[in-house]
C-alpha cells in the first residue's frame, strides 16, 4: 500500500469510558507501544493491559482492558526493529504483497528515525538551519568548555555564581588604542576589540594638533565597525581628524576577570548511592552519598597527585548511613591527615547518621570530619554540685528546717538518673534509730522530688535506702540561674551529723 504521511504517532485524551483507540499501521502486536500520562511525562503500559487488532491493515486498533481515566493522555507509537526480516529468493514467485510489505517496513523505520531524533530544520523566522528537539528535554549534556558549546543547567548555575562573585570567565578586560589623523582617514583599526557598542568606549581628540589638549568625543561623533576575515574592528569618525591631530580610545572593562582558582560553587548537591567500598576524587565535590549497605564499608578520599581529579581546598562531600553497615572515612594510602574531634572516630554513629569531610589542605591531603560521628568516650563528662547543711557545725546534730544551704546554678544541668547517682546525699555520722532522716531539694522554692531522699538507720548514704528517691516530671532539667536549696523535713533519734547533698549531671547550656 502507499504511505502518504508519517502515521507512527497517535495521541488521544481519555474520557473514562472509551477503551478502543485507532493506532498506526503495524505488522506485529509487538511493534505497538502504548503510553499514558500527562504531557510530557508518560508511563509505558504493559502489553497485558491491552490488545492490538487490525494488524497489516491500514490502521490498527488498541483496546484497553480498562478505559483510560478522564483527561488522561494516551500515546500510541509504532516501534519497529531496525532490521530486514523479508527474505526474497531467486526464481521464486513474484508476490506483490511481500515486496509491498518490505517497502512499507523500510518506510516505517525511516519514519521512526525521523520522529524519534532531533532534526536539522530551517527556522522560519531567521532562515537559519537549527536543531529541533520538538519540545523535549535534552539530557546528559556535558559541562560547556568552548564558546560554541551547548550549556547545561549546572553550567548556567556556575556561570551565575561566577558573575555574582566578580566576573568568572565572562569579564571584558580594558583595552587602549591611540592614533594620529592626516586630514583624510576616518577609520582607525582597533586590534583585539570585542565589543561593538560605542557606549563602552571613552574617546578623545586633541583640540589643537600636537597641543595635548584632548577633548572628549561623544558617541555620535564616531561608531565602531565590526571586523572581517583578516580585518580588525575599527573606529570610524564622522569627520576625519586633522593632519597631526592625535587621539585615543579606551574600551572600559566590566565584570572584572576572575584571578586565581574559580570560586567554589554552592549549587544543590548531587546525590548518589553506593553499596560497597568506594574511592572519591575531586569530581565528587558537593555530593551527598547514600551508603546503603548491610555490611560496614569504607569511603576513601583519593590522595592528590597533581591531576585534574585532585581535591581543592574547601571542597567537601557528605555521607548518610542508609543501611545497617557503618561507614568509615579514610585517606587513600594511609597517609594524609584526617582531623576528628577529640572523643570521636571518623565513622557514622548509627543508621540515618550524616557525616561530612572537608578538604582543608590539598597539598597535605588534610581533611576535617564533622557531623553525627561515633563517640569513643562511653561515659559523658559529668558536673557535680554539692550543698552542705551550713546551719550547724560538723560536730553538732542535724535538726529539721528549711534553707539549710542554697546555690545559684552558673549554667544549665541535666541530672543523671537516680540509679546512676544523679541526686543523692551523705552523712559523716549516721543516726542510730527512729524514723528515716528525710531531705528535700528545691528549685526556686519548689521541690524537684516526688519521693524525698531518705537515710535508713545506721546508713550514711541515701543510695542504700530501702525507698529510693523519685524526681518529679522535669525535675532533672535545671536551668542556668535556678536557685537550689535543701531542707531537712524529718529526723529520727539525735545523732545524724555532716549532711551533704550532691547533684550530678551533664552541662546543658
Amino acid at each position: 500500500m502507499t504511505i502518504s504521511a508519517n502515521d507512527r504517532r497517535k495521541t488521544y485524551v481519555g474520557n473514562g469510558v472509551a477503551t478502543a483507540f485507532p493506532g498506526p499501521r503495524a505488522f506485529l502486536a509487538s511493534h505497538i507501544q502504548v503510553f499514558t500520562g500527562t504531557h510530557p511525562v508518560y508511563s509505558l503500559v504493559p502489553p497485558s493491559q491491552y490488545t492490538v487488532t487490525g494488524l497489516r491493515a491500514n490502521t490498527s486498533t488498541v483496546t484497553f482492558n480498562a478505559a483510560p481515566a478522564l483527561n488522561r493522555d494516551v500515546l500510541i507509537l509504532r516501534t519497529v526493529p531496525l532490521d530486514q526480516p523479508a527474505d526474497i529468493t531467486n526464481q521464486g514467485a513474484f508476490l506483490p504483497e511481500i515486496h509491498e510489505d518490505a517497502f512499507d517496513y523500510r518506510v516505517m523505520q525511516l519514519q521512526q528515525l525521523l520522529d524519534s531524533g532531533m532534526q536539522l530544520v530551517q527556522d522560519p523566522d531567521s532562515g537559519e538551519f537549527v536543531w529541533d528537539a520538538k519540545g523535549s528535554r535534552i539530557i546528559r549534556v556535558g559541562d560547556a568548555k568552548g564558546d560554541a558549546d551547548a550549556v547545561n543547567f549546572r553550567t548556567v548555575l556556575v556561570l551565575i555564581e561566577q558573575i555574582q562573585n566578580g566576573g568568572g570567565s565572562v569579564g571584558i578586560a580594558p583595552k587602549f588604542w591611540s592614533f594620529e589623523g592626516d586630514g583624510e582617514v576616518t577609520d582607525f583599526p582597533l586590534a583585539g576589540a570585542d565589543v561593538l557598542d560605542a557606549l563602552f568606549y571613552d574617546t578623545a581628540l586633541e583640540k589643537t594638533a600636537g597641543a595635548g589638549d584632548y577633548l572628549v568625543s561623544k558617541p555620535g561623533d564616531f561608531q565602531i565597525l565590526p571586523g572581517g576575515e583578516g580585518v580588525a574592528p575599527a573606529i570610524r569618525f564622522t569627520t576625519a581628524p586633522a593632519d597631526g591631530q592625535r587621539g585615543f580610545t579606551t574600551l572600559r572593562g566590566y565584570a572584572r576577570p576572575w584571578i586565581g582558582q574559580p570560586p567554589i560553587y554552592t549549587v544543590a548537591p548531587r546525590i548518589i548511592s553506593v553499596t560497597g567500598n568506594v574511592t572519591l576524587g575531586g569530581d565528587m565535590h558537593n555530593t551527598l552519598i547514600l551508603a546503603n549497605s548491610p555490611n560496614p564499608i569504607t569511603i576513601t578520599m583519593r590522595a592528590n597527585t597533581g591531576g585534574s581529579a585532585d581535591w581543592k581546598e574547601g571542597q567537601f562531600f557528605s555521607v548518610m548511613q542508609v543501611g545497617a553497615g557503618q561507614v568509615t572515612l579514610a585517606v587513600e594510602g594511609g597517609g594524609g591527615q584526617l582531623n576528628v574531634p577529640a572523643g570521636f572516630e571518623a565513622k557514622t554513629r548509627a543508621q540515618r547518621s550524616i557525616i561530612s569531610a572537608t578538604n582543608i589542605a590539598p597539598d597535605a591531603d588534610a581533611w576535617l570530619a564533622a557531623g553525627d560521628l561515633l563517640r569513643v568516650t562511653s561515659v559523658p563528662d559529668l558536673q557535680c554540685f554539692e550543698l552542705i547543711d551550713r546551719t550547724v557545725l560538723l560536730t553538732a546534730n542535724i535538726a529539721t528546717g528549711n534553707g539549710k544551704d542554697s546555690l545559684v546554678l552558673p549554667y544549665g544541668l541535666l541530672l543523671d538518673t537516680v540509679a546512676n547517682g544523679g541526686i543523692y546525699a551523705t552523712l559523716s555520722t549516721a543516726q542510730a534509730s527512729g524514723t528515716p532522716l528525710t531531705i528535700d531539694v528545691n528549685r526556686n522554692g519548689t521541690s524537684i522530688l516526688a519521693t524525698k531522699l531518705t537515710f535508713d538507720s545506721n546508713e550514711r548514704s541515701t543510695t542504700t535506702a530501702a525507698t529510693p528517691p523519685v524526681l518529679v516530671a522535669g525535675g532533672d532539667v535545671l536551668a542556668k540561674g535556678d536557685e537550689i536549696t535543701i531542707d531537712v523535713d524529718q529526723v529520727g533519734t539525735a545523732g545524724a551529723r555532716g549532711l551533704r547533698v550532691y547533684l550530678v549531671g551533664q552541662r546543658a547550656s
